[in-house]
């Protein structure tokens, strides 16, 4: 296949995972909708060396730990001191989600299918992008494709119960509110960055701060993070992540650091390339056998979740709901934190003043929980429990 015809095949897909999930405001995925496309693509007659004619294979291959150098940029320890009863409760919850469904799953299910799942189940593609080692070193495609599975569905969880015992907790604190119970901070968090984050050196001047500095930088961390790996043992994504939050809070690397150097969108789609290209094993009948254990690892993931996330938030005086949303979170991250919470507070709101007490309640919440678990804590246990083959 022409080079250029993959990679206008492939950017065409994501448009399409891009246009559903900007329609229905993120309940259905990019990640679903792109698995889907390509799934049936390939079933149909797609080469399966795709990817590679585009040249993102190999690209990946270079940038994947630039992309999780990225990833850590955009964490801010002073968040995190912020709200650090949401820290500990999504935490606790997205660790005991993870080793949970492996200990109990292994029993009911192929312990490896429990192994892969129960990571990518209380995190994203940072975690998948972890864990598909295991298939890989098995020599077994249909492992990487249940892991697959479970990032893509576990959204259809995680935003229906956000949703509903998020507005239900916007009721009782907007009443709060109105009996003078709760006080509203005086500034609603915002999309990006809500907290201000110190700098221990300063920033490079705006006008020599170019894109090539920038991915300079990103670049040589990820080299960094390569060689400690090689040293340590530590898988080279988990370590490229740690480094990127350390660099960022230093102050040598920019705040999102391939976004403002306008190479994010190239460096994500190879490592999608990586996600994607292991639909080209699936068949349709080891999608259908894969569903009674995917079922299954959905129900075990859920109960220990709540059950967890209730005892931890009783000890930091969380309710019961708020402790369950916070652990939702780790089931669709951002930006599904950030629309979820803006949408309960509109729905429970009956004036702009309203919706924004609501939203200053519930937002910090969700954004920060779902930072904890999807970028950070579900990484680190995929980095701990890959090595359990």
């Amino acid at each position: 296949m022409r080079p250029l015809l993959a990679l206008a095949i492939i950017f065409l897909v994501y448009a399409i995972g891009d246009l559903v999930a900007t329609k229905t405001k993120a309940i259905i995925s990019m990640m679903l909708v792109c698995s889907i496309i390509f799934m049936i693509a390939f079933w149909c007659g797609l080469p399966a060396d795709v990817f590679g004619s585009a040249g993102l294979t190999a690209f990946s291959g270079v940038t994947i730990c630039m992309f999780l150098v990225h990833v850590g940029s955009t964490i801010k320890i002073q968040d995190f001191v912020k709200e650090w009863k949401t820290v500990l409760v999504a935490l606790c919850s997205t660790v005991a989600v993870a080793f949970g469904i492996y200990l109990i799953g292994q029993f009911i299910m192929d312990r490896h299918y429990a192994l892969v799942g129960g990571p990518c189940f209380a995190g994203g593609m940072v975690s998948y992008l972890v864990m598909q080692v295991v298939g890989e070193t098995l020599g077994r495609p249909d492992v990487t494709v249940f892991a697959l599975l479970v990032m893509s569905l576990h959204v259809f969880v995680g935003v229906p119960v956000a949703s509903v015992l998020g507005k239900k907790e916007g009721e009782m604190i907007l009443e709060q509110w109105k009996q003078g119970i709760y006080a509203a901070p005086c500034q609603v968090a915002e999309e990006k960055g809500m907290f201000s984050s110190f700098r221990i050196f300063p920033s490079i001047p705006e006008k020599y701060n170019s894109s090539n500095v920038i991915l300079f930088k990103t670049a040589a961390i990820a080299c960094l993070a390569q060689m400690l790996s090689e040293v340590s043992g530590i898988n080279q994504l988990i370590v490229a992540l740690v480094l990127g939050v350390f660099f960022h809070e230093l102050g040598i690397l920019d705040e999102g650091a391939l976004t403002k150097a306008n190479g994010f969108a190239f460096v994500v789609a190879g490592a999608l390339s990586n996600i994607f290209s292991g639909l080209a094993n699936t068949t349709p009948q080891l999608i259908l056998s894969m569903l009674p254990s995917l079922l299954i690892l959905l129900a075990i993931g859920v109960v220990v979740g709540a059950l967890i996330s209730i005892a931890v938030g009783r000890l930091v005086h969380f309710g019961w709901r708020l402790s369950v949303i916070v652990a939702a979170t780790a089931l669709f991250g951002f930006p599904g934190t950030y629309l979820v919470s803006r949408e309960a507070s509109a729905a429970v709101g009956k004036t702009e003043e309203e919706v924004e007490v609501v939203m200053s309640y519930l937002m910090p919440k969700m954004i920060i929980g779902g930072i904890v678990s999807v970028s950070v804590v579900s990484g680190l246990t995929a980095g701990i429990m890959c090595g359990w083959i």
